[in-house]
Protein backbone atom coordinates (compact mmCIF):
# COMPACT_ATOMS: atom_id res chain seq x y z
CA UNK A 1 0.00 0.00 0.00
CA UNK A 2 2.82 2.41 0.91
CA UNK A 3 4.68 1.60 -2.31
CA UNK A 4 1.55 2.29 -4.38
CA UNK A 5 1.01 5.58 -2.55
CA UNK A 6 4.66 6.60 -3.11
CA UNK A 7 4.43 5.70 -6.81
CA UNK A 8 1.20 7.70 -7.20
CA UNK A 9 2.78 10.70 -5.44
CA UNK A 10 5.86 10.54 -7.68
CA UNK A 11 3.68 10.31 -10.79
CA UNK A 12 1.52 13.26 -9.65
CA UNK A 13 4.65 15.34 -8.92
CA UNK A 14 5.93 14.62 -12.42
CA UNK A 15 2.70 15.82 -14.00
CA UNK A 16 2.44 18.86 -11.71
CA UNK A 17 5.96 20.03 -12.53
CA UNK A 18 5.14 20.17 -16.24
CA UNK A 19 1.89 22.09 -15.74
CA UNK A 20 1.94 25.82 -16.39
CA UNK A 21 -0.44 28.72 -16.08
CA UNK A 22 -2.37 29.88 -19.12
CA UNK A 23 -0.27 32.14 -21.31
CA UNK A 24 2.57 29.68 -21.74
CA UNK A 25 6.22 30.07 -20.98
CA UNK A 26 8.11 32.86 -19.34
CA UNK A 27 9.45 34.43 -22.53
CA UNK A 28 7.03 37.37 -22.38
CA UNK A 29 5.27 39.64 -19.88
CA UNK A 30 1.84 38.36 -18.81
CA UNK A 31 -1.02 40.11 -17.03
CA UNK A 32 -3.99 38.14 -15.72
CA UNK A 33 -7.06 40.04 -14.59
CA UNK A 34 -10.23 39.03 -12.77
CA UNK A 35 -13.19 41.37 -13.31
CA UNK A 36 -16.59 41.70 -11.66
CA UNK A 37 -19.19 44.40 -11.76
CA UNK A 38 -22.62 44.40 -10.19
CA UNK A 39 -25.28 47.08 -10.40
CA UNK A 40 -28.36 46.14 -8.39
CA UNK A 41 -29.55 49.49 -7.05
CA UNK A 42 -32.40 50.84 -9.22
CA UNK A 43 -32.07 54.32 -7.69
CA UNK A 44 -28.32 54.70 -8.23
CA UNK A 45 -27.28 56.83 -11.20
CA UNK A 46 -24.61 54.20 -11.92
CA UNK A 47 -27.37 51.68 -12.71
CA UNK A 48 -29.35 53.97 -15.04
CA UNK A 49 -29.30 53.85 -18.82
CA UNK A 50 -28.08 57.37 -19.72
CA UNK A 51 -30.29 57.49 -22.82
CA UNK A 52 -33.57 56.28 -21.29
CA UNK A 53 -33.10 57.04 -17.58
CA UNK A 54 -34.43 53.56 -16.81
CA UNK A 55 -32.62 51.20 -14.44
CA UNK A 56 -30.36 48.56 -16.00
CA UNK A 57 -29.60 46.00 -13.34
CA UNK A 58 -27.34 42.99 -13.35
CA UNK A 59 -23.66 42.29 -13.56
CA UNK A 60 -20.72 40.90 -15.45
CA UNK A 61 -17.84 38.64 -14.48
CA UNK A 62 -14.77 37.60 -16.35
CA UNK A 63 -11.12 36.98 -16.88
CA UNK A 64 -8.65 38.73 -19.18
CA UNK A 65 -5.04 38.02 -20.12
CA UNK A 66 -2.63 40.34 -21.91
CA UNK A 67 0.70 39.13 -23.29
CA UNK A 68 3.49 41.55 -24.26
CA UNK A 69 6.22 40.05 -26.40
CA UNK A 70 9.89 41.07 -26.80
CA UNK A 71 9.08 43.17 -29.88
CA UNK A 72 6.52 45.18 -27.84
CA UNK A 73 3.38 43.76 -29.46
CA UNK A 74 0.49 43.02 -27.11
CA UNK A 75 -2.24 40.44 -27.66
CA UNK A 76 -4.67 38.78 -25.28
CA UNK A 77 -7.76 36.79 -24.49
CA UNK A 78 -10.94 37.59 -22.59
CA UNK A 79 -13.84 35.53 -21.35
CA UNK A 80 -16.69 37.56 -19.87
CA UNK A 81 -20.31 36.81 -19.04
CA UNK A 82 -23.03 39.27 -18.15
CA UNK A 83 -26.58 38.89 -16.91
CA UNK A 84 -29.35 41.48 -16.70
CA UNK A 85 -32.53 41.38 -14.66
CA UNK A 86 -35.67 43.43 -14.23
CA UNK A 87 -37.22 45.12 -11.23
CA UNK A 88 -40.16 43.92 -9.17
CA UNK A 89 -40.44 40.50 -10.74
CA UNK A 90 -39.96 41.76 -14.30
CA UNK A 91 -37.71 38.76 -14.82
CA UNK A 92 -34.32 38.17 -16.31
CA UNK A 93 -32.97 39.51 -19.57
CA UNK A 94 -30.71 36.48 -19.76
CA UNK A 95 -27.00 35.91 -19.76
CA UNK A 96 -24.56 36.57 -22.56
CA UNK A 97 -21.02 35.32 -22.96
CA UNK A 98 -18.23 36.96 -24.96
CA UNK A 99 -15.17 35.03 -26.12
CA UNK A 100 -12.74 37.80 -27.07
CA UNK A 101 -9.50 37.30 -28.96
CA UNK A 102 -7.51 40.52 -28.50
CA UNK A 103 -5.45 40.63 -31.69
CA UNK A 104 -3.74 43.96 -30.96
CA UNK A 105 -3.48 46.23 -27.92
CA UNK A 106 -1.20 48.91 -26.54
CA UNK A 107 -0.49 50.66 -23.23
CA UNK A 108 -1.24 54.38 -22.77
CA UNK A 109 -1.67 56.86 -19.95
CA UNK A 110 -4.66 56.31 -17.67
CA UNK A 111 -7.59 58.63 -18.32
CA UNK A 112 -10.08 60.22 -15.89
CA UNK A 113 -12.45 57.23 -16.00
CA UNK A 114 -9.72 54.65 -15.30
CA UNK A 115 -9.32 53.15 -11.81
CA UNK A 116 -5.62 54.11 -11.59
CA UNK A 117 -6.04 57.70 -12.84
CA UNK A 118 -4.01 60.17 -10.80
CA UNK A 119 -1.24 57.68 -10.02
CA UNK A 120 2.03 59.01 -11.49
CA UNK A 121 2.98 57.02 -14.59
CA UNK A 122 -0.23 54.94 -14.51
CA UNK A 123 -1.08 53.05 -17.70
CA UNK A 124 -4.08 51.11 -18.99
CA UNK A 125 -4.58 48.69 -21.84
CA UNK A 126 -6.20 50.00 -25.02
CA UNK A 127 -7.59 47.35 -27.36
CA UNK A 128 -6.91 48.17 -31.01
CA UNK A 129 -8.45 45.12 -32.69
CA UNK A 130 -10.35 42.01 -31.65
CA UNK A 131 -12.52 39.11 -32.67
CA UNK A 132 -15.57 38.62 -30.42
CA UNK A 133 -17.55 35.39 -30.79
CA UNK A 134 -16.19 35.16 -34.34
CA UNK A 135 -17.01 38.77 -35.31
CA UNK A 136 -14.06 41.14 -35.97
CA UNK A 137 -13.63 44.49 -34.23
CA UNK A 138 -16.70 44.62 -32.01
CA UNK A 139 -16.87 48.23 -30.78
CA UNK A 140 -17.89 47.34 -27.20
CA UNK A 141 -14.49 45.68 -26.76
CA UNK A 142 -12.29 48.33 -28.43
CA UNK A 143 -10.50 51.35 -26.98
CA UNK A 144 -9.78 52.04 -23.32
CA UNK A 145 -10.33 48.76 -21.48
CA UNK A 146 -10.17 50.40 -18.05
CA UNK A 147 -7.70 47.68 -17.03
CA UNK A 148 -4.57 49.01 -15.29
CA UNK A 149 -1.12 47.70 -16.19
CA UNK A 150 -0.08 48.02 -12.53
CA UNK A 151 -0.69 44.90 -10.45
CA UNK A 152 -3.13 45.30 -7.58
CA UNK A 153 -6.74 45.24 -6.42
CA UNK A 154 -8.97 48.03 -7.71
CA UNK A 155 -12.37 48.45 -6.11
CA UNK A 156 -15.18 50.95 -6.67
CA UNK A 157 -18.29 50.95 -4.43
CA UNK A 158 -20.05 54.29 -4.97
CA UNK A 159 -23.44 53.22 -3.56
CA UNK A 160 -25.22 50.33 -1.91
CA UNK A 161 -25.80 47.57 -4.47
CA UNK A 162 -23.08 48.89 -6.80
CA UNK A 163 -19.64 47.26 -6.90
CA UNK A 164 -16.87 47.03 -9.47
CA UNK A 165 -13.67 45.07 -8.82
CA UNK A 166 -10.50 44.36 -10.78
CA UNK A 167 -7.65 42.14 -9.65
CA UNK A 168 -4.52 42.54 -11.76
CA UNK A 169 -1.62 40.08 -11.50
CA UNK A 170 1.61 40.61 -13.45
CA UNK A 171 4.39 38.16 -14.29
CA UNK A 172 7.41 39.67 -16.06
CA UNK A 173 9.34 37.77 -18.72
CA UNK A 174 12.35 35.91 -17.38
Amino acid sequence: MLAALAAAAALAAGFASSAGAYGGGASHDTWQIGISGNCNNPTSSFCQNPETGSPELGGFWGWVEFDRFADGTITGDEQVTGCGHGIGGAGSFGAEHADVDITSAHLAAAGPDDPNFGTPGAQVFYIDSNVVNGEPNVADFLGDSGIPAEAGHYSFHPAAGVAFNLNVAFRPAK
